[in-house]
């Protein structure tokens, strides 16, 4: 897979404003082919407050955070989500660039991702503490996460991702690029 395939399949949901954030790793070698579109693509990824940003991890491969901002906003306004942010010593008051840069911070230090990523990438509380609690055990389902609490919402959400990740993965192939793969999606959306 190039620069554009990863990034349009790891990432299309995020993209598409359908999902909070995305994150996914990628060598070196391949982010530097498409360092050229990243900064186009986010010139017009930004008009809708999405975005893809990249960062060099200890290891020296990259991580994107792939983001919607407004859904991230509804993720931090939410009082049990604001809670388990500044237990975890996530400064929410002071906004969402303030609480990124923290998630960044972390993710590009650590060799584990933090267990509060989950609530980035959109999944739910119940499944992101359940997930911590349990170490990873007693779940109900698993599939893109660990699902601890509604299984039944969750796989409709997973499946929500995965046909618009494919639908994405269809355009690009067919010769659109990543933003305009991503306009023909939403305009599709009914």
């Amino acid at each position: 897979m190039g620069f554009d395939e990863t990034v349009m399949h790891c990432g299309a949901p995020a993209l598409c404003g359908i999902k909070p954030a995305s994150l996914f790793s990628m060598t070196c070698k391949k982010f530097q082919e498409g360092t050229n579109c990243l900064n186009e693509w986010n010139v017009q990824f930004s008009k809708q407050e999405r975005f893809i940003i990249p960062f060099k991890r200890k290891d020296g491969s990259f991580l994107f955070f792939v983001y919607d901002k407004r859904l991230l906003q509804r993720i931090l306004s939410r009082g049990k989500n604001r809670d388990y942010l500044l237990a975890k010593g996530y400064q929410v008051e002071m906004g969402l660039n303030c609480v990124l840069k923290e998630l960044f911070r972390r993710l590009s230090q650590s060799e584990n991702f933090p267990h509060e990523v989950g609530l980035f990438l959109g999944y739910p509380l119940e499944d992101v503490v359940g997930f911590e609690i349990n170490g990873a055990r007693n779940y109900k389902f698993s599939g893109i996460w660990k699902v601890y609490g509604n299984k039944e919402r969750a796989i409709k959400k997973m499946n929500r991702y995965r046909i618009c990740s494919e639908t994405c993965m269809k355009l690009l192939a067919a010769g659109f690029s990543v933003p305009l793969a991503t306009k023909k999606y939403i305009g599709g959306i009914k």
